[in-house]
């Protein structure tokens, strides 16, 4: 089984080639953090990265644990990895929740592949907030946290959808 994980800080393309892995025939697993802000806005709630990053990232986490049992047998792509979490709580400078470092030990991707900050493909957004000099300083947290825990980041150069896809491919194989 080979999961694989794109990162990288915001807006640096990842849900593009997660779209496209799909329209490909891939297994793929989309962005939960975007999905819990928007279910969270939709409660008024306040476990949103902006307002209770830890709170939120347990709702992350609980959702990122589910997509990586549901990945079976088949090569599966996943829009952000568990190991993204240790990150986000780094730039906010917030302590883990228990259980956050034992379960990134215990659910282990085969590839990462990390997405650079790209200026020029940059957007906010209602749940992308972060201005780009936020994104570069996320994305270099995001990276040391695969790096602890013992992954060797690939960076995907700054290509087309397409030759970013047949990069990615190339590398697994």
């Amino acid at each position: 089984m080979n999961r694989v994980v794109i990162t990288g800080g915001p807006a640096t393309g990842k849900t593009s080639l997660i779209t496209e892995l799909k329209e490909l025939g891939y297994a793929i697993f989309p962005e939960v953090a975007r999905s819990v802000i928007k279910q969270q806005l939709a409660l008024n709630s306040n476990k949103v990265p902006w307002l209770d990053v830890s709170g939120f990232s347990q709702l992350v986490l609980d959702k990122q644990c589910d997509h990586f049992k549901m990945a079976k047998n088949s090569l599966s792509f996943f829009d952000r990895g568990i190991p993204d979490i240790i990150g986000y709580l780094n730039h906010a400078n917030q302590p883990f929740f228990d259980s956050l470092n034992d379960t990134a030990e215990n659910h282990i991707y085969d590839f990462v592949f990390i997405l650079p900050p790209w200026k020029e493909i940059y957007e906010t957004d209602n749940e992308r907030r972060e201005e780009f000099f936020e994104a570069t300083k996320l994305f270099k947290v995001i990276n040391d946290a695969y790096i602890r825990l013992g992954y060797q980041t690939i960076e995907v150069p700054k290509l087309t959808v397409k030759e970013r896809i047949k990069f990615i491919l190339d590398h697994i194989k």
